[in-house]
């Protein structure tokens, strides 16, 4: 083969390759989105109460691996909405989100625990806990009360600007979780304009304070 011909097959492997590689890309961006829809689909159902539709819903998208849908799943085998109470089976999802650095999983598995706050547990005792650690200004109090409206927890309907608003307070005092969600949020569009800048702002905040689930998304970004 000359060596100019040997240059053009180059070139053109490297157009398809190019080619291949862009098209793998906008591939793999349509899944994301249709990922997400999805999972905006499965909350309509569950703040809708519509529990039979959502329990598959969410189980199908949690098979991908998302923590919000292992969280999700978690909650519903515990409180019984759509099956059987179920405490393992929640207990095996709460585990599955709680790895990936859910916090809200990992606080639920730890109540779990306690025998009292595993049965029949409805959050109205634990949202008058969080009302009085919101009046003294406890970070914690403040992401933990962003995260009842992020998930429509507690007797609250889901309200991602609300979830917003309390993350950002707790952020500002330099809660790790809070940022987290708030860079969540801005990558993967959740109730605001996709914001890489943003994103990697708040992930960065989290990171820093030793949030293995920020840290695991800014290695995706970067």
């Amino acid at each position: 083969m000359s060596h100019k011909l040997l240059s053009k097959t180059l070139i053109g492997c490297g157009i398809a390759a190019m080619s291949a590689m862009l098209a793998g890309n906008a591939l793999a961006a349509k899944k994301v989105d249709d990922h997400y829809s999805k999972l905006n689909q499965c909350v309509g159902y569950y703040n809708q109460s519509q529990y039979t539709q959502a329990l598959p819903c969410f189980t199908e998208v949690a098979k991908t691996g998302n923590d919000q849908a292992e969280t999700y799943l978690g909650i519903m085998y515990q409180h019984g909405f759509g099956t059987r109470p179920d405490l393992a089976e929640a207990a095996r999802w709460y585990t599955r989100a709680a790895r990936q650095g859910d916090q809200w999983a990992y606080d639920n598995l730890t109540a779990m625990g306690n025998p009292k706050l595993a049965t029949g547990k409805n959050y109205a005792e634990y949202s008058r806990a969080l009302e009085e650690g919101v009046k003294n200004g406890d970070p914690a109090a403040e992401t933990a009360t962003g995260v009842m409206y992020y998930y429509g927890l507690g007797g609250h309907k889901q309200n991602y600007d609300t979830a917003r608003s309390w993350f950002e307070k707790a952020a500002k005092k330099g809660d790790a979780t809070a940022a987290n969600y708030l860079g969540r949020m801005y990558y993967y569009e959740i109730g605001v304009e996709q914001n890489s800048l943003m994103a990697k702002q708040y992930l960065a905040q989290a990171a820093r304070g030793g949030n293995a689930q920020a840290k695991n998304l800014l290695k995706k970004m970067n």
